[in-house]
This record gives C-alpha cells, structure tokens and sequence, in this order.
C-alpha cells in the first residue's frame, strides 16, 4: 500500500514542497508550518508557511468519454514574515526568501519530473499555470509593537488524476459446448460430433504475468 491509497495527491504534493523549502539551509532558523490553523505570534519569528488554499477540479477530456478524470488545479501558499524595523531591510528578506523558493523549488530535476518523480507513488506535477506574489507590511499584534514583512506567494500547480471502475466481478471462465439443439435428448446429442471448450482467463492472465516478469 502506497501514501497515496489513504491521502490525496494534493497534500502529496503540499508536504513535498514544504520538506524541499523547510530543510533549506536559507530557512533553518525559521519556524515552519504547513497550517495556518494556529496564529503566528511574534516569538515564532521568522516564520515559513506551506498552505493548501484550495483545489479546482475540471473534467480531463470529454465529459461522457471513457471513465472519471480530473485535471487539478491546487492552489498552494507560501507565507514567510520577518520582523525588521528598517522596511528596505525588510523587504530584501522577503524578497531573498520569495527567490530562494524559486530556485530551491522548480529546478529541482527529481521533483519536478514527469516522467519519475521523487514525490511518493510517482506524484506527478505537470505545470505552474499562474503564480502570484504579494509583499505585505503591518504588525504580528494588535499593539503595533512589533514591524513585519510578509510574502505571500500564491502558486497554482497542476496535476491530472483518473478514476477507473473498480471491477470486483472478473471474468475468469467461459464454458462453450456446441451441437445441441432446443428439444435435443442425451440420445440426440450422442450421435452428434461434440464439442466442449472452457477459455480460462484466469489461468491466461497469471501465464502472462509471468511472462512478464521473464
């Protein structure tokens, strides 16, 4: 059983963009979080945020063709807030952080492949349709004691998932018998040439497995 049998493939791919970013060398010192469900106090200063902010699903081809699929569009926030007096000051931080997680991120050849990605079950991130970054100034509290910086960068990444039917009703044998005729008696049917076939599909299928595996 693989990560993705119990989670989605969109917090997959949130905590591998928050484990490449966190484990940088460039935020060691900041505190990390992957929900905005706590506030961020001024003594959790630096601070680094990887949030899912929403997900919009549209159907992967044609509606009525073939089974269930999905083209994915995750929307995914980056949040990093430093305290610094000096605004110039504070905005290269931000800036430099805003910079960093384009480079640590989107060049990485491993996660960012298509073909094997390094993100668990083989998570797949196609492309970046639309990415925006704002820089936000105010205070950690309401006293205004405490100056910050934020960057939000706001990323939409996407993905395609398909939903096939789950066959539990497999068609493992086919019985054919031929020469019999409505009405025919056992007599009937004896002084006919008879012919009886079974096509086992379950035997067939595990021959070609190992096939395969040759």
């Amino acid at each position: 059983m693989g990560l993705t049998d119990t989670q989605s493939y969109s917090l997959v791919i949130r905590d591998g963009l928050f484990d490449a970013v966190s484990t940088d060398p460039f935020f060691a010192s900041y505190t990390a979080r992957k929900t905005k469900m706590l506030s961020v106090q001024h003594q959790l200063l630096p601070y680094l945020g990887v949030y899912i902010i929403e997900e919009q699903m549209l159907p992967d081809g044609d509606g009525n063709a073939g089974h269930i699929r999905f083209s994915h569009t995750l929307r995914i926030g980056f949040s990093v807030v430093v305290a610094n007096n000096d605004q110039v000051a504070a905005e290269a931080q931000i800036d430099a952080a805003w910079w960093r997680i384009m480079n640590r991120l989107w060049p990485d050849q491993k996660l960012m492949n298509v073909v094997l990605s390094s993100l668990p079950d083989n998570t797949m991130i196609e492309s970046l349709p639309r990415g925006v970054r704002r820089h936000v100034f105010g205070a950690a509290g309401l006293n205004n004691e405490t100056p910050v910086a934020e960057l939000q960068y706001d990323v939409s990444i996407f993905f395609r998932s398909g939903w096939p039917p789950i066959i539990t009703d497999d068609l493992n044998t086919i019985d054919v018998v031929t020469g019999i005729k409505p009405g025919d008696s056992q007599a009937d049917m004896d002084q006919r040439q008879q012919i009886h076939v079974q096509y086992q599909f379950d035997q067939l299928r595990k021959a070609m497995k190992r096939e395969t595996k040759q």
